[in-house]
């Protein structure tokens, strides 16, 4: 997938790799008050119900690693638990990039709906979410062992939005 426009010329999306891991360490320290460990990323990418993803922008110093996403398929669902994007890069098409990857893989898989928690406080993500098609239908109070902070349960489902994700995605640019 490439997305252009912006200040992104060409973005691609691809499988991550143990390779990638130092770089997405990275982002998600500047992006999560409680970071994953290298550890848990390296155990999801062995799990089979694992799917992660890479976001990588092409500049003038090479591929660039902007952005990343884990999810779990099972149980005929899809299950958001990681998405993270370089502050750098953040606002300009990259999580739409991932999003869009991860619908249209699910539904490739057979997949037809997906869940996901979020920060009740995060409203720039729910907002994101949001125009992929995922609706807030419950919450986890506490769910946030840093923060105490109750958590959204969105849902989405897959066969009623896939004709708009690319153009979703688009309008994300």
């Amino acid at each position: 997938m490439i997305i252009e426009g912006g200040q992104l010329d060409s973005l691609t999306i691809e499988e991550m790799t143990d390779r990638d891991i130092k770089e997405i360490m990275a982002i998600e320290r500047v992006s999560f008050p409680t970071p994953w460990s290298e550890n848990m990323f390296r155990k999801e990418l062995r799990a089979d119900i694992s799917r992660n993803m890479v976001a990588r922008l092409r500049t003038e110093k090479g591929d660039e690693l902007v952005g990343y996403m884990n999810y779990w398929v099972f149980a005929g669902e899809t299950h958001l638990n990681n998405i993270a994007v370089n502050p750098d890069y953040r606002r300009r098409g990259v999580a739409s990039g991932l999003l869009h990857s991860m619908i249209r893989r699910s539904i490739e898989e057979g997949v037809k709906k997906g869940t996901l928690e979020v920060r009740r406080s995060n409203v720039s993500a729910i907002g994101l979410y949001e125009k992929f098609g995922y609706k807030a239908r419950g919450v986890r109070p506490r769910y946030y062992d840093d923060t105490m902070e109750d958590a959204l349960i969105m849902w989405c489902d897959f066969s009623k939005v896939i004709p708009g994700v690319r153009e979703d995605a688009d309008r994300q640019k």
